[in-house]
C-alpha cells in the first residue's frame, strides 16, 4: 500500500510509478508537472495527484502523451475527457471497467480514494449549505 502522506523527491516519485528518473522527467511537459526548483527538492501533494492522474491516463486508459496533452487537458481533465468520450466518470471507469489487477494497482487505489474523499467533502458542504 502506498502511503499518501509521503514527501517525494524525483527518485522516490519515479519509484512510485516504477519508472526511471529520466522517464519521469519526460512526463513533466505533458502532465503539467513542475519540477522542484531546488536540487533534491520535494514535490507537493498537488503535483503527486497530477502525476497519479497522468499515470492512470497513460497506463490504465492507455492514452499517449500527446493525446493527454491535446485531448485530456483541453477537455478539463481526465474525468471530463472520459465523460465526453466514453460517457462515464473517472470513478466509474476505475471501479467498474478495468481488470481486477488494474483495480488493485496502488496508484489506482490512491486516485479512487481521492475521488471518494472529494465526493464526501462536496456532499458535506452541500448538506451544510442546506442548513444555512
Amino acid at each position: 500500500m502506498i502511503c499518501e502522506n509521503v514527501i517525494y523527491t524525483q527518485k522516490t516519485l519515479a519509484e512510485r510509478y516504477g519508472i526511471s528518473i529520466s522517464a519521469l522527467q519526460k512526463w513533466y511537459p505533458y502532465a503539467g508537472i513542475v519540477k522542484p526548483r531546488k536540487r533534491g527538492g520535494y514535490f507537493d501533494a498537488a503535483t503527486v495527484e497530477i502525476a497519479d492522474v497522468f499515470y492512470v491516463a497513460t497506463k490504465i486508459r492507455r492514452l499517449t502523451y500527446k493525446e493527454y496533452l491535446q485531448q485530456v487537458i483541453p477537455a478539463g481533465g481526465l474525468d471530463a475527457y472520459l465523460q465526453k468520450v466514453n460517457g462515464l466518470t473517472l470513478y466509474n471507469f476505475l471501479t467498474k471497467h478495468i481488470s481486477e489487477e488494474e483495480k488493485n494497482n496502488p496508484i489506482v487505489q490512491s486516485v479512487i480514494r481521492r475521488i471518494e474523499r472529494n465526493e464526501a467533502y462536496q456532499q458535506s458542504g452541500r448538506d451544510f449549505a442546506g442548513v444555512a
